[in-house]
């Protein structure tokens, strides 16, 4: 397992992992340029998943180089950081249901405010990226 939850500061970046509405996702575009977006995502404790648009540049950033980086927005005036470092898979969204259940409930209220259903958002956003987080970086 990647975070020891014994450790009050890994039981923490759990927590926030799980809680949190949006992490920034770093990756690295081809010519070696860096991209930042802010994403919704779903913390299985072990994975972050990213539901993406097929055609988006995040996927053609990781087809080059599958590093990736998932940040939590800066809490407590920048005392409470969480950085996970990770390499990044790209696949069908149909190749991990497992996870649509949770997903949906964590962003229903998001994903009814844009006019959709799950079914109908998993259309759209076809992809699924799973980072493997390899780095914590927290404090």
């Amino acid at each position: 397992m990647f975070l020891d939850l014994t450790q009050p500061k890994h039981a923490h970046v759990d927590a926030r992992l799980r809680g949190e509405p949006i992490v920034w996702l770093s990756t690295v575009r081809p010519d070696g340029r860096p991209h930042l977006v802010p994403v919704w995502f779903l913390w299985d404790g072990e994975t972050v998943f990213i539901y993406s648009q097929p055609a988006a540049q995040k996927l053609r950033n990781l087809a080059a180089n599958a590093a990736a980086i998932v940040a939590l927005e800066a809490a407590d005036e920048g005392e409470d950081i969480a950085i996970v470092e990770g390499v990044a898979e790209v696949m069908s969204a149909a190749d991990v249901p497992a996870i649509v259940p949770a997903y949906a409930a964590k962003y229903a209220r998001g994903i009814a405010g844009l006019g959709l259903t799950i079914e109908t958002m998993l259309a759209d956003y076809s992809k699924l990226i799973r980072v493997t987080p390899r780095r914590l970086i927290a404090w």
